[in-house]
């Protein structure tokens, strides 16, 4: 299990879970259908934590607070 920050561009991979995210985050994330089970592509990870993930069809972008609290 790994840090979602520590992933490259182009990965794709399963979220594995999702802790010490705020209920408002957590929720908007299921909303986005990223949550633990789903697969997730990072579309660009710019070494910081700033990263732009791909659920389905949606792209999002998730901050470095975020990011960290995801393990894939």
């Amino acid at each position: 299990m790994q840090l979602l920050t520590e992933m490259k561009d182009n990965t794709v991979c399963t979220v594995k879970w999702m802790l010490g995210l705020s209920v408002e985050t957590e929720e908007a994330l299921r909303g986005w259908e990223i949550h633990p089970g789903s697969e997730i592509r990072v579309i660009c990870n710019d070494g910081s934590g700033l990263m732009i993930i791909g659920a389905g069809e949606r792209r999002i972008a998730l901050n470095a607070e975020t990011s960290g609290h995801i393990r894939v």
